[in-house]
């Protein structure tokens, strides 16, 4: 029986609770900032992280997707779950993987319609069982009792509107699915580099506007942040903004 509430909600800023996507070039130091958590594990979907000691899951399907996450889930429901983040790096070659996996299957079930791609499945569909895998594996990834990330890749998207077009840099993965991503954070940390001098000085972004995109629910990150030299303070002084 529903009863009408009599109390305000509170602010949840416990750190296990949020969800993140970061957007930046390559080479950037978005996968560098992550491994400052001692407890971060990374589901490695394209390597480049032998620089980094972290604990790391490497990738390179589906298959090995469902059973990183029946690993994890073994680890919870025995309650020795021992991350406090789970990064996601990238999101976009976890998408290839779904692909792939949808394509597969398609080949199994349309026996008499040639399927090289997902493209070629009928009505669409082949497009809506990527968004569903995708989303699916980010809502089941939301029980475990640490933080959710992804890194993307970020493009500059031509915008047309009604009242003319601007360009905007986004994450590059396009279509229903990058809206939905999108939606799915509670912040979205767009990360630019400007040369000064001799230094490369990188901010972090988390206020929205037409050329960029960013987000950040309640306000918890503040926009405009400027990296410093030291990962490990950027990290420190991020973390400290949670619980």
């Amino acid at each position: 029986m529903i009863t009408l509430p009599t109390k305000k909600t509170e602010v949840d800023n416990s750190f296990k609770h949020q969800r993140f996507g970061m957007l930046g070039l390559a080479g950037i130091g978005k996968s560098e900032f992550w491994a400052q958590d001692e407890n971060a594990l990374f589901l490695n979907t394209e390597g480049g992280l032998n620089a980094l000691k972290v604990f790391s899951i490497s990738i390179r399907s589906w298959q090995d997707l469902r059973e990183a996450y029946g690993a994890l889930k073994t680890s919870a429901d025995e309650g020795k779950f021992p991350y406090s983040i789970i990064i996601i790096d990238t999101i976009d070659r976890l998408i290839d993987y779904a692909i792939e996996e949808t394509v597969a299957r398609a080949k199994e079930f349309y026996k008499k319609i040639e399927i090289n791609n997902i493209a070629d499945i009928p009505n669409g569909a082949g497009w809506f069982k990527e968004k569903e895998m995708v989303m699916n594996f980010l809502t089941k990834l939301e029980m475990f009792p640490c933080a959710i990330a992804f890194i993307a890749h970020m493009d500059i998207k031509r915008i047309k509107e009604t009242t003319g077009e601007y360009d905007k840099s986004t994450i590059s993965i396009g279509g229903s699915l990058g809206d939905d991503l999108l939606a799915w954070t509670d912040h979205t940390m767009h990360i630019e580099s400007h040369r000064i001098g001799d230094r490369i000085q990188r901010m972090v972004y988390t206020i929205p506007t037409q050329s960029r995109e960013a987000k950040s629910r309640g306000g918890m990150i503040p926009n405009a942040i400027k990296w410093g030299d030291s990962t490990v303070e950027n990290y420190k002084a991020f973390r400290a903004l949670f619980k």
